[in-house]
């Protein structure tokens, strides 16, 4: 694709909101790829905004970026995710996860992508 091509491309992505943190982790738990999640302050919302891109490879459109609005004030570089018979629970977590949960990568951009900021900018005009 020439330069010229790709400036009047359009990216299709549907931007996803999910009830909690728990919905996102159930969801990057039943991919069957390796799932990071992205984190940064969205000026748009005035929160911090946790999510990640369905992975389909192209087999469906458009792609989907599932996200949650999120008010705490944990922090670590993964998120970590453990279900069995005593429930679900989750802590973000700087080392090693213990054996039976699964951890995700948390990569904490430096502010908040244009994908996501122009879209509530297009959305309020």
């Amino acid at each position: 694709m020439d330069p010229e091509e790709k400036e009047g491309c359009d990216w299709e992505l549907e931007l996803m909101q999910l009830n909690s943190l728990l919905d996102l982790l159930r969801l990057a738990a039943a991919s069957n790829s390796i799932t990071v999640l992205l984190e940064f302050k969205s000026e748009s919302l005035g929160r911090r905004v946790i999510g990640t891109f369905a992975n389909n490879y192209g087999a469906t459109k458009p792609d989907v970026f599932s996200y949650v609005l999120y008010e705490g004030e944990n922090d670590g570089s993964f998120l970590v995710y453990k279900a069995d018979e005593t429930g679900e629970q989750y802590n973000f977590s700087n080392g090693i996860s213990p054996a039976g949960s699964m951890a995700f990568p948390l990569v904490k951009l430096p502010k908040e992508p244009k994908w996501f900021s122009k879209r509530f900018s297009n959305e309020q005009e």
